[in-house]
């Protein structure tokens, strides 16, 4: 039987890949030696950045949205201005 870790690796999901080893990374600073506990911090430190990247590159700013918004509405006024001035 293959562990969990294997499973989101295999699974192609990069965020579920990372999720599981957070919570991995996260079970053994709870239950492993203090001896290691920096190494593990470590690593659970850069899961939590990658994972936070990840959910913020799928993230539209407000700014962007309202761009969009406007690009949108230039390209109606144009296309209404063609249709209606060019017989």
């Amino acid at each position: 039987m293959q562990g969990v870790n294997v499973e989101a690796a295999k699974s192609g999901d990069r965020r579920l890949a990372l999720e599981v080893l957070r919570d991995t990374l996260a079970e053994q600073l709870d239950t492993t030696s203090a001896s290691i506990h920096a190494q593990l911090a470590g690593q659970y430190r850069a899961v939590l950045s990658e994972l936070a990247e990840l959910q913020s590159a799928g993230k539209v700013t407000l700014d962007d949205a309202l761009a969009e918004r406007r690009a949108r509405r230039k390209r109606g006024a144009v296309g209404s201005a063609r249709a209606g001035g060019e017989a």
